[in-house]
This record gives structure tokens, C-alpha cells and sequence, in this order.
């Protein structure tokens, strides 16, 4: 039996922050795409908006239950979290998954748009 390290999941939330955000952007696109005359389109970038926030947020507090040691003042015992690592935990969700998550929300939304009204539009598709 192979032993997963326990900040496996974290050091892969870490690399991986940006996945979930264009994920669901994608997924918004297709849905706007399928609904565009029921849902309107500010409704939908409020509904993102709020995802990217909630998502940044449940990264910090995922990340939280499982400190890193490469944030500046961690211990190595990860459940516990002094407050020079929350503040750089802090730090980092503020100034780098949330900004890094809404562009890549953004720029999925947009391409998969893109897609989808090309594909449509495509005189094959007729």
C-alpha cells in the first residue's frame, strides 16, 4: 500500500488553485450558451464573481487545516497554524489565487463563448 503524505492535497491545491475557477468558467459559458434567453448575462458574472470569492476563501481555509511549510513562518506540525503563517497564507490568497482565479475564470468563459458561437454559427453546424 502506497502512503499518500498528508500535504499532498495542499501542495496540489497550491499548483493547481487556477483548475476549478476555469472549470467552472467553461462550464458557465456552455450553460449561458444553452439558457441565454431565460438567464441574463449580469446575473451570470455576479454568479462568477461570488464563486471566485467563495473559491478564494475556501482555499485559505483549506490550506489553513493543512499549513504548508513553505509559507514564511510555518511549523512543521501541519494542524498548527501560527500567525505569521496566516498572515502569509493570507497574503497569498489575496494577492495571488484570488486574482490569479478570476482571470482564469474569466479567460475560460470567454474562449469556451467563443467556441460555442463559432460552433454554432459554423455553417456545418446547420
Amino acid at each position: 500500500m502506497i502512503l499518500i503524505p498528508d500535504r499532498l492535497p495542499s501542495l496540489v491545491l497550491l499548483v493547481g488553485f487556477w483548475i476549478p475557477p476555469a472549470a467552472i468558467g467553461g462550464a458557465a459559458a456552455w450553460f449561458f450558451h444553452r439558457n441565454a434567453v431565460r438567464l441574463r448575462a449580469a446575473l451570470l458574472y455576479a454568479l462568477l464573481t461570488a464563486f471566485v470569492l467563495c473559491w478564494s476563501a475556501a482555499w485559505f481555509l483549506f490550506q489553513l487545516g493543512r499549513m504548508p511549510p513553505y509559507i514564511p513562518g510555518a511549523s512543521t506540525d501541519p494542524t498548527f497554524a501560527p500567525p505569521k503563517a496566516v498572515a502569509g497564507l493570507a497574503i497569498v490568497a489575496s494577492a495571488l489565487v484570488l486574482p490569479v482565479s478570476a482571470v482564469a475564470c474569466a479567460l475560460a468563459f470567454r474562449i469556451c463563448r467563443r467556441i460555442l458561437r463559432r460552433s454554432s454559427t459554423s455553417p456545418e453546424s446547420a
